[in-house]
């Protein structure tokens, strides 16, 4: 009898611990050897935006003439106009996001003049810091093997919490996506009106194009982060204005580039291609008036991404 019963209660103890076993053995590995299996489901904050910020410059040239000496196929005021369409058109289809800025100024015979900015530089508005649910935290993995059932349950309500925290983080930004969107969209539609609202006045007197580059030089210097340029002109410099900004590692892009003698515009491209990389530009394009479009100026733009 007493044989019996030790081999009756050696039987039970058994199915117990084959009962644990089996419970832990469901679960994934937070548990280690302990209770091999619970697999939790991960609730990682999302990761910040580290791009930098990025501020776009456009020097229109109001003192193009036109004249024999230049590009009498294009007479006044065909190039500035054309460049104020181009530019409001390229503007919805940037890249900008909150913290990108726009200005816009005329070459002309001092163009280093201040007043010569006609559209001052805007920022888009940054948005208010998403305040974020905190995750919830992940169930302590159990001691021993007897802690198992109870880690299981532990490993269940983890899963339903980052679940439903997954979903609110989800929601919350997309809910600040739509409103960056927005933001963005009423800011370019203000530098749109802006734009088609400037009234260019020619100036006979001379193109100082480096006067222009300075100001955007200085513009690019008060604002960190990737600076683009884009200068609408046959980059015929009159004045010889002294003045060499450094253009820090921005990007150029000559857009409406035309003179009539195509050796001289050969040459002088060569010329400028040299003169932009000593003052520091990055990368210089020149796109010829055929080539200048609105989605062409987008485009280049945003090579090289952000």
């Amino acid at each position: 009898m007493a044989r019996g019963r030790r081999a009756r209660s050696s039987i039970a103890l058994s199915l117990a611990l084959a009962f644990l076993a089996g419970g832990c053995a469901q679960f994934g590995s937070d548990a280690g050897a302990t209770c091999p299996g619970p697999t939790l489901d991960p609730a990682v904050p999302p990761a910040a935006s580290t791009a930098a910020s990025v501020t776009y410059g456009f020097l229109i040239d109001r003192a193009y003439t036109g004249d024999a000496k230049r590009s009498p196929s294009y007479p006044w005021p065909q190039l500035p106009r054309t460049a104020l369409d181009t530019v409001a058109g390229a503007l919805p289809k940037l890249d900008l996001r909150p913290g990108d800025s726009v200005f816009a100024a005329w070459i002309s015979h001092n163009s280093n003049d201040i007043r010569e900015i006609f559209l001052p530089v805007a920022q888009v508005p940054r948005s208010t810091a998403l305040d974020l649910p905190a995750a919830p935290a992940r169930p302590k993995p159990p001691v021993n093997k007897l802690e198992c059932n109870q880690y299981a349950e532990q490993v269940r309500t983890y899963n339903e919490q980052a679940k439903t925290w997954r979903a609110t983080v989800g929601d919350l930004q997309q809910r600040a996506r739509d409103a960056d969107a927005k933001t963005v969209a009423t800011f370019v539609d203000r530098q749109q009106a802006a734009l088609r609202a400037a009234a260019p006045a020619q100036d006979p007197v001379g193109t100082d194009i480096y006067g222009g580059l300075a100001v955007a030089g200085g513009v690019f210097k008060s604002n960190p982060g990737r600076h683009k340029l884009v200068l609408f002109s046959d980059m015929s410099d009159t004045i010889g204005n002294a003045v060499r900004p450094d253009l820090a590692q921005s990007d150029v892009v000559i857009a409406l580039y035309h003179r009539d003698d195509p050796n001289d515009q050969g040459v002088a491209q060569k010329q400028w291609e040299t003169a932009l990389r000593t003052l520091g530009a990055r990368a210089t394009v020149f796109l010829p008036w055929a080539a200048t479009t609105v989605d062409k100026i987008a485009d280049q733009l945003k090579e090289g991404g952000r």
